[in-house]
């Protein structure tokens, strides 16, 4: 199955509804005062980032629409300063998403998304790369992952498998420790593909 990477990497409401359901798309009305990414903001405004839960990939932002994204100091939490500096932080990331123990974390101010590892936040090693240049494609890449769930419970999971490597291998993202963590989960569950 060949996938159009101009809709994963720049998703539409329309797609993101057919693969979520439209109640699925959270649109804030108000967002943080310190997220300010022109391109993160208009994403929430017209398109609405995926606030759902879905098992087999352990993706999590079903909490968006009730509590909105946590606000994390950047610098503190991705080990870019001393954890006793008590100054007031000057860069702000937020998280829209967890996957297992880790959070997709969006900076305020750039709009990337960053892994954080939340037991290596004062050790430094609460930095664990970036995952996505903005929302839209962590958005893009819930959809196709929700997807390659679906083909999977239907019996595809060779051909799925398969189909995600070689997508994602497209667009450049297989070193990202997202992906890395989410091909391991797969090869351990249906071998290597």
């Amino acid at each position: 199955m060949t996938h159009d990477l101009k809709i994963i990497t720049r998703p539409t409401a329309e797609h993101l509804a057919e693969v979520f359901g439209a109640g699925a798309l959270w649109r804030p009305t108000e967002t943080p005062a310190k997220l300010v990414d022109a391109e993160t903001l208009e994403f929430l405004r017209t398109t609405g980032f995926p606030a759902v839960k879905f098992g087999r990939f352990d993706i999590d932002s079903s909490t968006l629409p009730v509590k909105g994204p946590w606000e994390a100091d950047a610098d503190e939490i991705f080990g870019r300063r001393d954890p006793d500096d008590d100054s007031p932080p000057t860069a702000v990331s937020y998280a829209f998403a967890t996957y297992n123990e880790y959070h997709l974390m969006v900076d305020g101010k750039t709009g990337a998304v960053e892994v954080y590892y939340p037991s290596g936040w004062d050790h430094g090693e609460g930095h664990q790369g970036l995952a996505f240049d903005g929302i839209a494609e962590l958005a893009g890449a819930m959809a196709l992952l929700k997807r390659c769930e679906e083909r999977i419970e239907a019996g595809e999971a060779p051909a799925a498998i398969a189909d995600l490597r070689a997508t994602i291998g497209g667009l450049g993202w297989g070193d990202a420790h997202f992906w890395e963590w989410i091909f391991e989960g797969l090869e351990d569950e249906f071998g290597e593909g």
